[in-house]
This record gives structure tokens, sequence and C-alpha cells, in this order.
């Protein structure tokens, strides 16, 4: 058995799971489809409400979109970033402001209270993401857990004893997990960018990139998401114990790193620990490379990206192969 056997038998396993094989044509491109048409209608003013009885109140600022309400928004209101702000009106002149972000959003709308002709661009409206980086920033837990979904051929093979049966070929145990590697990269690769493409073609949706910008994007971004699959089937035995934990930490770590929202760096501990999970600074280099700026102002970014993605690939490689010698597989 070579190299392109395992690629095929793989693909025909895919085939016979069905509820995968659902999952794969059908609902994750609509997820997709659907993430990527409500990414790209998404508002980028800051929104702030404005609580007043004073009907003749009229502000307005072309980074900020305010919605004068007669009752105050609740806290949750702000936590589920419906609004960025809330400003109650006091009367005569006295306003007070309550958000849960950057002190100085809330300087800047002092600012902007005081100066009402200003045209002050608010921290957060900066901070705003394009639809692209939005939607790439959709992807991100989506796309990974799908791969985790596709290695796990990898631990079955381990249980069934068919691992060790390839082994007895010329195949050798680095070369098959290449093999399950290219493997989960392809087949998590092809429905993403379809997907995306179809809705730009189709629905004249702005994806924010060029189609060969977004599939070197999202390519570097698989290439993570196999080796951290690889790492987790390599390190857990038990299938479904192994896609509970990949999937966890997926969704844990890209929620951190601001894929759905990109939360301030006010807090320091916090921030350090964020500027760790290379989801972050992918974000940082996709937003970059959305409003113009050359990859090679990402270099550092870029680095870390791929000298983790080759470090988990080869624990993944060195784990299995250390449990190959003991007897364990």
């Amino acid at each position: 058995m070579n190299v392109f056997n395992i690629f095929k038998n793989n693909f025909y396993r895919l085939m016979a799971k069905k509820i995968l094989i659902i999952n794969v044509i059908i609902f994750i491109p609509l997820m997709i489809i659907g993430g990527v048409y409500f990414n790209s209608k998404m508002e980028t003013k800051a929104n702030i409400a404005i609580v007043s009885n004073n009907h003749k109140l009229n502000m307005s600022n072309k980074y900020i979109k305010f919605n004068v309400v007669k009752e105050e928004p609740s806290m949750s209101d702000l936590v589920l970033n419906k609004y960025d702000a809330v400003i109650k009106d006091n009367g005569k002149g006295n306003f007070k402001i309550t958000t849960i972000k950057s002190d100085k959003l809330k300087n800047q709308i002092e600012y902007f209270l005081k100066n009402s002709n200003s045209a002050v661009k608010t921290s957060d409206a900066q901070n705003k993401r394009g639809v692209g980086t939005s939607i790439i920033g959709f992807l991100i837990m989506i796309v990974l857990m799908m791969q985790i979904n596709f290695m796990l051929f990898y631990p079955e093979d381990r249980d069934f004893g068919t691992f060790r049966r390839i082994l007895i070929s010329p195949v050798s145990g680095s070369k098959y997990l290449i093999a399950q590697g290219v493997f989960v990269f392809t087949v998590a690769f092809i429905p993403t960018y379809v997907a995306v493409i179809a809705v730009n073609a189709i629905l004249n949706v702005n994806i924010g990139f060029s189609y060969i910008t977004f599939a070197g994007l999202l390519a570097l971004l698989l290439l993570f998401g196999t080796a951290f699959a690889l790492l987790i089937t390599s390190c857990v035995d038990d299938v479904d114990n192994a896609a509970m934990l990949g999937n966890s930490i997926v969704m844990i770590t890209s929620i951190l790193a601001g894929s759905f929202y990109s939360f301030t760096d006010d807090n320091k501990i916090l921030d350090s620990i964020v500027k760790t999970i290379p989801f972050k600074g992918y974000l940082t280099l996709v937003q970059g490379i959305e409003n113009g700026n050359s990859l090679s102002n990402y270099s550092g970014h870029l680095t870390y990206i791929l000298a983790l993605t080759l470090v988990l690939f080869t624990l993944g490689v060195f784990i299995t192969k250390r449990n190959l010698k003991t007897g364990k597989y």
C-alpha cells in the first residue's frame, strides 16, 4: 500500500459515513454560506445607545451609529455586543457613559460629546474588522472542528489494527501520517473554498480578498489545523475523547483569540496569554492583508504560525513512533 492508496481508502471510508458526508456536502457549506453572507452585511460603525427623553437630541458622526432609546439597555446587551456603549442623558448637558470596552473608547465618546461638531473616529470603529477578516474569523472554529473529525480515521485505524498492518507494507509511519495530513487538508479545503467562492459568485457578496489571496490564507489556517488534529489524535487513544478534547480546545482558543469578536487588550495578563494563541496572530495577519498591507509586515506572525505548525506535526509523528516502539499500537 502506498500513500495514494491510503488517501483513496480514506476517501471511500468518508463516502461510507453518511452523516459525515452530509455534514461536509450540505450542512457545513450552508453554515459557511450563511456566515459569509451575514458577515458581509455587518455594520462597521461603533454602535452606541443613547437613553434620553429629549426628542430634539440630535447626534451624528460618520464613525458612530447612535440609537436613541427610552429605557437603558441591560448589561447583557453590552456583553453580547449589541451596543459598544450606552450614553445616559441626565439633562443640562450631563451624560453618563457605560461601556465594558476600553477606557480609550470611553474617553473618545466623552470628547465627542464635548465637541459634537468634530468627526471623532472611535477606537472601536478603528478596530472594526473588514468583511474578509470577519468571514475568516467565522470559519476558524468550523474548519478546524471539521479537520479533527476527518483525522479520526487515524485512531480508528489504530483501534482496528489497520495501522500496524499498513506498516508491514513499504509505507512507513511518517508516510502514513503525511498521507492522513494531505487527506485532512484536502477534504477541508475544497468544500470551504468552493462554498465561499459560490457566495461571492452567485450572491455577489464581497469576501474581502481576491480568490488567490483567500486560498492562500485558508491554506495557512488549514495547515495549522491539520498539524493540531494530528497531535490531538496522537495523544488521545479513544476516538470520542480525541474529538471532544480537540473541539473544546478549538472552541475556547478561537473565542479568546477573537474569532467572532475582537476583545480589547486592557488586561495585560489576559493579553499576554491570548497573544500566544496562533489564531490571534493569524487574524492580525489577515486583517493587515485585507487593509492592503504587505505580507512582509507580518513576517513575525507568519513565522510563528508556520513554526508552531511544524512543531505540532513533529510532536504527533514522534508520539506515534514512540508508541510503535513500545508496542502500544
